[in-house]
């Protein structure tokens, strides 16, 4: 993916997206995935990981990505603010169901997949752990692990945390199938199918001609299927088949 800078894109009209290069950081994917389905063109803003991205921070205020900016509009970094962002300004079908019911249980469903205190948001705090105990008590001492509140007395309930979610997905998904839909929310593709496809790599990394990162990368990813007691493979076969039948492969980061 070719990527501007901060000070190349900050002037740009239309939309702007501040994507992590290089890695394919979850919540970066299916923000690019989000536009893409809804027929949204932009510029990708290069925000590299775990740096301080001092431009970014004196354009946006935020230091992370994703984050939209639309024209003149205030910046958008909630997953709920760019998916809204994405319905105003595309078109073709809608990633959020009609019905009333459907689309509050897929707010709901997306945000204990990406939201914070979410399955994402415990599986990066098992990742911080991970790290530490690799390279040594000093290693808590980068900023990011402070900025995204690192607690190691909180590993165990991360753990249990995300072992439940994943249990009661899988449960989720069974449920669909015997209505007949490999969708998990009704009988449409919606962004919670979008944001579980790319978030689901935390647990289960695409295979190398799909998402082609390094060993190492894999290596860190690793961590949260070998920190759970185990997870239904059904979860791994429903993202599969949304990634066939919706979106683009490889990976593009």
């Amino acid at each position: 993916m070719e990527y501007l800078t901060v000070e190349q894109a900050r002037n740009l009209p239309g939309l702007r997206l501040v994507l992590t290069r290089g890695v394919p950081g979850p919540w970066s994917e299916a923000a690019k995935a989000i536009f893409t389905l809804r027929n949204v063109d932009y510029v990708a803003v290069q925000q590299l990981a775990g740096d301080d991205n001092p431009e970014l921070v004196e354009w946006t205020r935020h230091r992370n990505a994703p984050v939209a900016l639309y024209e003149k509009e205030a910046p958008r970094v909630r997953w709920l603010e760019l998916l809204d962002l994405a319905e105003r300004l595309g078109s073709g079908p809608s990633l959020a169901p009609e019905d009333r019911d459907n689309r509050v249980f897929m707010v709901g469903l997306i945000n204990e997949i990406a939201g914070e205190g979410g399955m994402a948001w415990n599986a990066r705090g098992l990742m911080f752990h991970a790290g530490i105990i690799a390279q040594g008590a000093g290693a808590a001492e980068n900023p990011m692990y402070r900025d995204y509140r690192y607690d190691a007395g909180e590993v165990e309930a991360n753990t249990a945390k995300i072992q439940a979610f994943l249990d009661y997905l899988a449960d989720h998904v069974k449920a669909q199938q015997g209505q007949g839909s490999h969708f998990l929310v009704g009988s449409q593709l919606t962004a919670a199918d979008v944001y579980w496809a790319y978030f689901s790599n935390m647990l289960e990394l695409l295979p190398p001609q799909q998402c082609p990162v390094p060993d190492g990368l894999r290596d860190v990813w690793a961590v949260l299927a070998k920190s759970i007691a185990g997870y239904d493979p059904v979860l791994i076969e429903q993202r599969d088949k949304i990634f066939a039948d919706h979106l683009l492969l490889p990976l593009d980061f």
